[in-house]
């Protein structure tokens, strides 16, 4: 006779923080890959700002950005034509004044860590998250093509909210590009979260918040991130 399906365990793999000392300064990049229009409307976005404020209680410099908020141009392929036509500055923001991805390049290579939030889009992530990692094929190529590697030394970690099931595909792609990029990934590298069939996205948040798996997975995706970037940091003295 099998034996009954329980489920995944509860609490059996609670990371606990490092100490203090070895988080302090350690400078955590939050990026939203949400299309809400407003603030606080994404509950990825939600869950990315409650993973920054426990950053900030374990001594960490945190940034957040929305990349709806930013003016980012599309990627126009310039690797296409010659892989050495993909530099970095790159091309598009040299050519497009208003082009506001720098930014973003900016806080990439200043981070420690980089956790990304993005929703499930026809099981997929966002429009916003594909523009973002096809402009950073300008970093990645700098290594690829020129032999030099601007992303090293830094942690990365995902947040996925949707209504389809979706997650391990997203999640697949996207470590498999920041992988290319340099970044390492933590013990637990992933929160996330799936909905109902109905899709009624209006009760979301509440079952997001009483999801103890969720929670889990996020409170062990700051600790793993920091005990990694603690001990990437301490390694490179």
């Amino acid at each position: 006779m099998p034996a009954p399906i329980v489920g995944r365990k509860f609490g059996v793999g609670d990371i606990s923080l490092p100490e203090r000392e070895k988080t302090k300064g350690i400078k955590v990049l939050g990026i939203s890959g949400s299309s809400r229009q407003m603030a606080g409307m994404s509950k990825s976005e939600r869950l990315l700002l409650r993973a920054l404020g426990k950053y900030t209680s374990a001594g960490c410099e945190t940034t957040f950005l929305r990349l709806k908020d930013l003016k980012i141009y599309d990627c126009e392929g310039n690797y296409s034509e010659n892989p050495s036509y993909c530099t970095y500055p790159c091309q598009s923001s040299m050519k497009y004044e208003d082009d506001e991805m720098q930014k973003v390049y900016d806080a990439v290579l200043a981070c420690d860590i980089l956790i990304l939030a993005t929703p499930i889009r026809w099981n997929n992530h966002s429009a916003l998250v594909q523009k973002f990692v096809e402009r950073m094929n300008s970093i990645e190529n700098q290594f690829s093509w020129f032999g030099n590697r601007m992303i090293k030394n830094k942690v990365v970690g995902l947040i996925i909210i949707g209504h389809v099931d979706g997650i391990q595909h997203v999640a697949g792609n996207l470590l498999n590009f920041f992988a290319w990029l340099g970044f390492s990934s933590p013990e637990v590298s992933i929160a996330s979260w799936v909905g109902e069939n109905d899709e009624d996205t209006t009760k979301d948040w509440d079952q997001i918040e009483k999801n103890k798996y969720t929670q889990e997975d996020l409170d062990n995706l700051i600790t793993s991130s920091l005990f990694l970037a603690s001990n990437i940091k301490q390694s490179c003295k």
